[in-house]
């Protein structure tokens, strides 16, 4: 049984909405580290930082986010951290994971997906405006992962089987460091998924906030994975309907 998903609704925004300007100078940085993944070398040097400290990657990976002005001159101690990890996470995305084209649900052929050199750039008219939380790239994986999800009326047996469900609630009880620590796993799994856009502005957004803000961020997160998976359910049962006859034929 194929799974389709429908594109974001959320009150207040548009998927072909332009993007808030709040969130301007993540995509700037998320825009540069991904030209910088189409250096030879460069995409190599930037996954060294995955789930390290910044004072433990190599020059090699300084050099890249550097030399060119990529990292804001503004990003230092916690900030800097998280712009090193959105950096490594987006080079250590496989680039079979297309982002150039919004969520068209689960592929036909997986094994057929061709390498692109924009794989790794979101068009215009994926993402909230507001952005799209890392909450409802884990609930579109869940779902293709495990397609009954939203095929039954009970979600809670299907859910245990992605362990995308616990990965969530493990994540909002993290301290930062322990967040840094469980992403490059999480981000994995929403890979082996299939095509799951994943928002890294929005991303870096939330981990800049995540220290003084993580309450908040866990709150927001949790609720885009569960209404998600609600939306989901709720258009797949619409789907399934036998269409109503608008009353019975009359006699000739």
């Amino acid at each position: 049984m194929s799974t389709s998903i429908t594109g974001p609704v959320s009150p207040g925004d548009s998927p072909l909405g332009e993007r808030h300007a709040s969130l301007a100078e993540h995509d700037a940085f998320v825009e540069a580290v991904t030209a910088e993944c189409r250096i030879p070398g460069s995409q190599q040097a930037l996954r060294r930082a995955l789930g390290k400290p910044v004072n433990d990657v190599p020059a090699r990976t300084h050099a890249v986010l550097l030399r060119g002005g990529v990292l804001p001159d503004t990003a230092r101690g916690e900030a800097r951290r998280a712009h090193y990890a959105v950096a490594a996470l987006i080079a250590n995305r496989p680039r079979a994971a297309l982002l150039d084209a919004p969520w068209p649900g689960p592929p036909t052929d997986p094994d057929g997906r061709e390498e692109t050199s924009s794989a790794l750039q979101p068009a215009a008219g994926t993402f909230h405006p507001s952005g799209t939380s890392l909450g409802e790239s884990l609930a579109k994986a869940a779902i293709l992962r495990s397609p009954d999800l939203v095929a039954r009326d009970a979600p809670g047996e299907a859910t245990k089987v992605t362990g995308l469900e616990a990965r969530i609630h493990l994540m909002s009880r993290q301290d930062t460091d322990g967040l840094h620590r469980m992403l490059p796993g999480v981000l994995r799994l929403v890979d082996s998924a299939g095509t799951v856009p994943v928002d890294y502005a929005c991303l870096l957004k939330d981990l800049l906030a995540w220290r003084w803000r993580r309450d908040s961020v866990a709150t927001r997160w949790l609720t885009d994975y569960y209404r998600t998976i609600n939306r989901e359910r709720a258009a797949a049962k619409a789907r399934n309907q036998p269409s109503r006859q608008s009353g019975p034929a009359r006699p000739s």
